[in-house]
């Protein structure tokens, strides 16, 4: 298709470009600019796709984007729906009773059943500036009275599980001497994430402020993951700088209640029951588990870093324009054919966490919001790595537009056998994480993102987790294992293959899939 940059009536192009330099976080964009040189990918998408729905007020699927990828074919496929949008979030009210979604209850589940499972999520940033340690830690205790989600607790009775709101709180703020001792911060971060959190206390959130000496800082954060995701952190950002520079101005707040309320509002629904038809007919004959080679005698679980060459992402651009896709399906599809491979099977399957932010509403609360999607490949001797690409497209289209369905319930409904330490359909995980977003500012004080990918063995969930970081416009791939379901031998081996198939992906499309590697 020829780019289109003049039938658009202008006011609408304008709307448009002004949707896709707020999602991307660039501007200039022109009518010719492509979604996938600009950086976009699967979760960019949904987010990109969701803000221009509810700018002009139509439905649009997520696929259209992959299939219009210039914002000047987007703008005038979007101009042309007249389908009505979906219906808002912003009616769910607010004087909602507090609960938790499925995914919190998930989690929760799986630490109370398997102790050693460990869901504390580390952060670190390096500082440009100087951060007051008296102003952060004011900074945190109001963070903590105006989120619900930073002072709930989740408490076992004799009821089951619940969730209670406790009073607001004050965060310590460790301060650590870092000019000799620099493994401080790596002890502090080791600590941090090796220390259970107490569930019931509703204090979920450790803090501390390094000085590195000659004016520089570090700020370290390790919160469970039943308050926050990867797409909260630029939110908790946010807010904590404006607490920072004017501690006595509250700012409005979306509570994570209503993201709750409005999920369970999605329940025996039309679109819930035909996203869960959908899951059912996709995962159809699907085998529970990706087999892995388990060691003759459990290993200690394992976590390294999988080399990857510079300009990774660059590279596969050519791939993403000509195809449709985004380096996550390019991703996707590299884990299927390596499996494939590994196994020598012909059906695999893995999951990926999705991002559920139901409208501009919930864009910006704090708090998880996802789900875990199962993306399933199937091949034959003559499939093509392009075959594989293809199909993992559409698995990955599909599972945006079809998550009003909670990853529990379809597995509720499938009743596959189960496996004590294997989740089904999702004992391979592939993640992704955007770092480069988490960039901010705090008090004039600039905070660049720093990857720690020492403790990831700590809390190995998967017999395998494949984790693909986006940090300074590039790609790092990190693989986590449980020793006693893959060795730390094998697992170096099968990342070496997804590390080589990926790095020759755009001239390797015709290779056959089942070649052996």
């Amino acid at each position: 298709m020829n780019p289109v940059t003049t039938t658009q009536p202008p006011d609408g192009l304008q709307q448009m470009a002004a949707v896709w330099e707020q999602v991307l976080k660039t501007k200039g964009i022109t009518p010719d600019d492509s979604f996938f040189t600009l950086g976009g990918q699967s979760v960019t998408a949904a987010a990109l796709v969701g803000a221009a729905g509810e700018r002009f007020g139509v439905r649009i699927p997520v696929r259209a984007l992959f299939e219009h990828s210039r914002l000047g074919d987007f703008t005038e496929y979007v101009l042309g729906l007249t389908a009505p949008a979906a219906p808002s979030a912003d009616a769910t009210p607010a004087d909602v009773p507090l609960t938790m979604t499925a995914f919190q209850r998930r989690i929760w589940l799986a630490e109370l059943i398997d102790p050693e499972v460990c869901n504390h999520v580390p952060l670190a940033w390096q500082v440009t500036g100087r951060l007051d340690p008296v102003r952060l830690r004011t900074a945190l205790g109001r963070l903590v009275a105006e989120h619900e989600i930073l002072r709930t607790a989740f408490v076992e009775d004799d009821d089951g599980l619940s969730v209670q709101l406790k009073q607001p709180w004050q965060p310590e703020l460790d301060l650590l001497d870092l000019h000799q001792a620099h493994d401080a911060m790596d002890d502090w971060l080791d600590a941090a994430v090796r220390r259970p959190f107490d569930l019931e206390s509703g204090q979920l959130l450790r803090a501390a402020l390094g000085d590195l000496g000659d004016g520089r800082q570090m700020l370290l954060l390790c919160l469970h993951h039943v308050v926050i995701d990867g797409e909260s952190i630029p939110v908790l950002l946010r807010d904590l700088d404006h607490y920072y520079s004017d501690p006595n101005t509250p700012r409005p707040v979306v509570q994570y209640r209503e993201f709750a309320a409005y999920q369970e509002q999605q329940r025996d629904t039309d679109a819930w029951h035909a996203d869960l038809q959908y899951w059912e007919s996709t995962l159809r004959g699907a085998s529970p588990d990706t087999p892995l080679p388990a060691p003759e005698q459990p290993e200690p679980n394992g976590a390294f870093r999988v080399p990857l060459p510079a300009g990774l992402r660059d590279s596969l651009q050519t791939v993403q324009s000509a195809h449709g896709v985004s380096w996550f399906m390019v991703a996707a599809a590299a884990l299927a054919v390596t499996l494939h491979r590994w196994t020598g099977l012909d059906d695999v399957t893995f999951g990926s966490p999705t991002v559920n932010r139901s409208g501009p509403r919930f864009a910006g609360l704090l708090g998880p919001c996802l789900n875990t999607s199962v993306l399933r490949s199937r091949v034959n001797r003559e499939s093509t790595l392009l075959d594989a690409l293809l199909q993992m497209r559409d698995q990955a289209l599909g599972a945006l537009e079809h998550q009003s369905v909670e990853f529990d319930d379809v597995v509720a409904h499938l009743k596959p056998a189960r496996q004590f330490g294997r989740t089904p359909y999702t004992n391979v995980t592939l993640n992704v994480n955007l770092l480069d977003d988490h960039a901010a500012v705090l008090g004039g004080a600039r905070l660049t993102p720093v990857l720690d990918d020492s403790l990831r063995s700590t809390y190995a969930k998967f017999g395998l987790t494949v984790t693909l970081v986006q940090l300074d416009g590039e790609l790092i791939a990190l693989v986590s294992h449980r020793g006693d379901q893959l060795g730390a031998g094998q697992a170096r081996e099968l990342a070496d293959e997804l590390a080589g198939l990926l790095t020759r992906f755009p001239e390797a499309l015709d290779e056959p899939v089942m070649s052996g590697g």
